[in-house]
């Protein structure tokens, strides 16, 4: 155990400062566990140590190295790079192991490594947090032991990040004598008596050259970490046999640590009648649709959350070159998408001129950048671990995938979640693989327990329905100016479809100004404004046309319109006031105070040992046991860990304290007995001694509540537009039948004259016939808004977005309105919305009152109150909650 400085570097405290997800969690204590069961840092027994571990964790059966070596085989994306970072932090806070060698595969891991341990700049540096090391973990690589400008092995913690291919050869240079060094770098790390090795990706580090390279080394201990503790002898696929812990790609699915993978088939069809031509085109036709689908989704998802925009690809994984080059010219051609992809295609194989490779590496490297233009990667052979892309959306592997270890390394590519965690959004949150002529292998395999596949997972190609994306545009009533324009160009049929052209060209080009300025209109503004319609105009020969022959009185006419859009703009809104909510934290802290060690008298226990007879209950026997020998036990930590589940107690906030108490309690053992009595004792006793030190702990306990301050306030008067996908539109008052027009959800209707904007979607029938009823009835509504995500900033259930279904503004009061199920009026998360809303309007409306606003009601209906024969005023009195 290393000095007292680092007490509260026990599992739990690195775990919670690294914020490491459970199977980091469960690797560390399973080290932690490991090493003080076997003494392994101290023990070179490797028979004796194997047979211990062998004892907790049976599937270790050997450690297949010459020195002790232990897998934890953890799935794709649960983030092995971070483990990594905390063993070196265990290891060194409680041991004092400072020499670490992280050994990688290839370029793109080593790349990552050195970016991830060693650039506290970078996003992913796995040891931001920590204030263990007075300096940053040095990281040494490339040819750094050569300069002697780089002073080496001084560090608080050395990491040695190398690729096996730099050392696994006799005339490697790291084998050769170096004159700074005194010898080898390779001998150096050798002569290191705390070396740690941590293989990266270490079922490639199992052919004989690479064992050999790494056994030379000789440490006190390896780690390897990987996706796959498998390794390939003679076509065979032979398991690891010093797996410690397991977490496959299944549980990481299960417990929302990747994105879920679906099989997208097509139903009713025979594929075995299928030309594997015919059968390649019908799957990147699939493919492309969900993968615009999900393109489209994004556009969406990123204005509406207002969050990066992440920028989808497809995989096409093709058998062999000749494949590949035939689905190239496909894809690029004009059969395909019409030529869409021509220039956002490229593809990766290993018969490609150094030129080509180079380019086309480089595009897939910066596949994520949102200005890079490839769309679809097509691709021979897997791609290796270490590509670590967060935005593949969809594989299609032709003539692949035959096997499930295959099928799980392709979708493992496709599994990295954009945003670090689940949204709640089904589509976002997925990845999908065409499997037209595997589906029936990939069906039979969901039904076992560990696929990564489950049953529910599926999808039909054919119901995979290409979407419409647009934006809500205010519903401004421009009859009159267009009437105007139709004089001035002397109706006729054509004219009259010019005039009504001109007219949108005007209502875009100044509502769009006005949303996106936030000063007022002045002279200077319209002049841009006016330029800009003219060059909208005259982008269209037949408008352009009709414009220069009447070109004076249209633009008077243009002014008079521009001025009423501004006009109808400005009172087309809803206005919706925020809060602002200011916290001031509070200060939780203990004293600093000396334990009243009168408290602390337990004595060491000589333990007997009591023998039962399990025939005749009644004859028992009792042995003198002696003292239990603790020598692994340290007293310090091991209060330590007791005191750990107080919740009252923030270890980096109170180390200097409990290390102070903690010396004190021992302290008063130690003057009376020896150092194992007193081992002796802490562990008879821990929770009566931990217990004591904290009842002391809370007299001495200062907490200071924070105060929170919400403020009401109102941005500039505009209500924010969404952005919707749909697959139909329809007219508000047109009939909707489910089975001609689909899902609700689907439809864009139109149409819409009261509203904010023209244009709205709904997630029930019910929320259909309410806007149906408030948008005839004008002698209550004045105007209704389906509100965007960003229009409110209500939170509820520790920091959940509330969206209200409706907002409905009348001559004296805004109401806020959901609608809801009857099956769901109980439903704790609608319930606790439903709180909040009230909250909300309380608050808003006092601000009203101060500043002469309308006041705000909350209106909670349930669905089956709604029917064409219902009035909002009356639902408005009925069902509100003030």
């Amino acid at each position: 155990m290393n000095n007292m400085n680092f007490m509260q570097y026990i599992t739990d405290y690195i775990s919670g400062v690294m914020s490491l997800r459970e199977p980091q969690e469960k690797s560390l204590k399973i080290l932690e566990d490991i090493i003080n069961d076997t003494n392994l840092l101290n023990n070179r027994n490797i028979e004796e140590v194997l047979n211990v571990i062998h004892s907790k964790y049976p599937i270790c059966t050997d450690f297949e190295r010459k020195f002790i070596s232990l897998t934890f085989a953890l799935a794709t994306g649960v983030g092995k790079t971070r483990l990594m970072g905390a063993f070196i932090t265990y290891l060194y806070t409680n041991y004092g192991i400072k020499n670490f060698l992280v050994v990688a595969p290839g370029t793109t891991v080593y790349e990552k490594l050195k970016a991830d341990l060693g650039n506290p700049d970078n996003l992913k540096y796995v040891f931001k947090g920590l204030g263990c090391f007075n300096t940053p973990p040095k990281v040494i690589t490339d040819d750094d032991y050569k300069n002697k400008n780089t002073t080496l092995f001084d560090s608080d913690v050395n990491i040695y990040v190398y690729n096996i291919g730099k050392f696994d050869k006799e005339n490697a240079k790291m084998k050769e004598d170096n004159e700074f060094l005194g010898g080898s770098f390779y001998k150096k790390l050798a002569e290191m008596k705390d070396l740690v090795i941590i293989m990266d990706e270490s079922h490639h580090y199992r052919a004989d050259k690479g064992m050999n390279a790494l056994n030379e080394l000789n440490p006190v201990l390896g780690l390897e970490l990987t996706a796959t503790p498998i390794v390939n002898i003679k076509s065979k696929q032979v398991p690891f046999k010093n797996v410690v812990y397991e977490y496959p790609l299944s549980e990481a699915i299960k417990d929302g640590y990747t994105r879920v993978p679906f099989a997208v088939t097509r139903t009713d069809i025979d594929f075995y009648h299928f030309g594997d031509e015919q059968l390649d085109k019908l799957m990147l036709n699939d493919g492309i649709k969900c993968h615009e689908r999900i393109k489209n989704k994004f556009e969406v998802y990123s204005k509406v959350n207002n969050k990066t925009l992440v920028k989808p690809f497809m995989l096409v994984v093709c058998k062999d070159t000749n494949h590949a080059k035939k689905i190239e010219e496909y894809v690029k051609s004009y059969e395909f998408r019409n030529g869409k992809y021509k220039n956002k295609t490229i593809k990766i194989e290993s018969k490609m001129t150094e030129v080509e490779t180079e380019a086309n590496t480089k595009l897939l490297l910066e596949v994520e950048r949102a200005d890079n233009p490839i769309e679809i990667v097509i691709h021979v052979n897997m791609l290796k671990e270490g590509w670590d892309v967060n935005n593949l959306y969809t594989i299609v592997p032709l003539r692949t995938a035959s096997s499930k270890i295959l099928r799980e390394q392709m979708v493992g590519r496709g599994l990295r979640l954009p945003y670090g965690k689940r949204t709640g959004d089904k589509e976002i949150d997925s990845v999908m693989l065409t499997a037209h002529d595997k589906f029936q292998e990939i069906l039979e395999e969901a039904q076992k327990g560990n696929s990564i596949f489950k049953l529910g997972n599926v999808i039909k190609a054919e119901e995979v329905e290409d979407e419409k994306n647009t934006y809500t545009q205010l519903a401004l009533d421009l009859t009159q100016e267009q009437d105007e324009l139709r004089k001035i160009l002397k109706e006729d049929e054509e004219k009259y479809t010019i005039s009504n052209s001109i007219n949108m060209i005007v209502k875009d080009k100044v509502t769009e100004y006005i949303y996106n300025n936030e000063n007022k209109m002045t002279e200077e503004n319209k002049d841009i404004i006016k330029k800009q319609i003219e060059d909208e105009i005259k982008n269209d020969e037949d408008l352009g046309r009709i414009f220069e022959e009447n070109r004076s009185p249209i633009e008077s006419w243009m002014n008079k319109a521009i001025e009423k859009v501004e006009e109808e703009v400005n009172n087309r809104f809803i206005l919706i006031p925020k809060i602002k909510t200011e916290r001031e934290e509070g200060e939780y802290y203990f004293d600093d105070f000396d334990l009243d060690t009168s408290k602390f008298n337990q004595k060491p226990i000589d333990n007997k040992l009591l023998l039962q007879n399990l025939i005749d209950v009644s004859e028992v026997e009792i042995m003198e046991g002696g003292y239990i020998n603790f020598d692994a036990v340290s007293p310090e930590k091991t209060i330590l860990e007791e005191l750990r589940s107080k919740s009252e107690i923030d270890y980096e906030k109170t180390a200097e304290l409990l290390h102070k108490l903690i010396t004190q309690v021992t302290n008063k053992f130690k003057t009376e007995f020896d150092s194992e009595q007193v081992k002796n004792i802490v562990m008879m006793y821990k929770k009566e001694l931990s217990n004591e030190i904290y009842n002391q702990m809370l007299k001495h306990f200062v907490r200071n509540e924070g105060i929170i301050k919400e403020e009401v306030f109102a941005e500039r008067p505009i209500n924010y537009q969404s952005n919707y996908t749909y697959n139909i539109k329809k007219n508000l008052f047109d009939n909707y039948d489910s089975d001609r027009d689909g899902r609700i959800t689907s439809i864009l209707f139109d149409g819409i004259k009261r509203g904010v904007f023209d244009t709205a979607k709904f997630d029930s029938v019910p929320e259909l016939q309410l806007s149906k009823i408030v948008e005839r009835e004008n002698d209550f509504v004045e105007r209704w808004l389906r509100p965007s995500p960003i229009d409110f900033n209500i939170t509820y259930n520790g920091g959940k977005n509330y969206e209200p279904d409706f907002v409905i503004e009348t001559k004296d009061t805004i109401y806020l309105v959901e609608v809801k199920g009857d099956d769901k009026l109980n439903d704790l998360d609608v319930l606790a919305k439903k709180q909040k809303s009230i909250e909300y309007c309380k608050l808003v409306s006092k601000w009203a009152k101060e500043t002469g606003n309308k006041k705000w009601v909350h209106v909670f209906i349930p669905a089956s109150k709604i029917s064409s024969k219902s009035t909002f005023r009356y639902l408005a009195e009925y069902y509100a909650v003030e």
